[in-house]
């Protein structure tokens, strides 16, 4: 991820011919920087948007069917107020058949970005919560 005045001083090179463009994979990459900060965030911790971010499912998983429609809902949620760049999106419950007992969840999250040129970049993500709430994507 590029920090802010990186990208500022970029922009302001005359010389710089890629400074008004977004490369594909560089919105997708900061998409994915942002979903993961938004779904390893717990609902009531952020003072400025109490929404922010998902349920605590540790206090959930004693009712795992529960806690997998509450969750999928809230991640969903959470997604389209707080991603406005992802569009679409869909989220899937994914049956954790492994017995490992890591991780406690699966879901799928799809849906795609819309470009500045008016291209749609579609994005996949895998996501697992553990026992202990924490969230681990992969785009796949």
């Amino acid at each position: 991820m590029t920090g802010l005045f990186a990208r500022l001083n970029q922009a302001a090179d005359p010389t710089n011919v890629e400074r008004h463009t977004w490369k594909a994979k560089d919105l997708a990459a900061e998409v994915m920087a942002h979903i993961e900060q938004l779904l390893s965030t717990r609902q009531g911790s952020s003072v400025t948007a109490p929404d922010y971010g998902v349920p605590d499912v540790t206090e959930l998983l004693h009712e795992v069917a529960e806690a997998v429609a509450v969750t999928q809902r809230a991640v969903k949620h959470s997604l389209q107020t707080y991603e406005p760049r992802l569009k679409n999106v869909q989220v899937r419950h994914i049956r954790n058949d492994s017995g490992s007992g890591n991780p406690v969840m699966l879901f799928e999250i799809t849906g795609h970005i819309v470009l500045e040129d008016g291209r749609k970049q579609p994005l996949r993500i895998s996501t697992s919560v553990d026992d202990h709430g924490n969230v681990k994507l992969e785009e796949l």
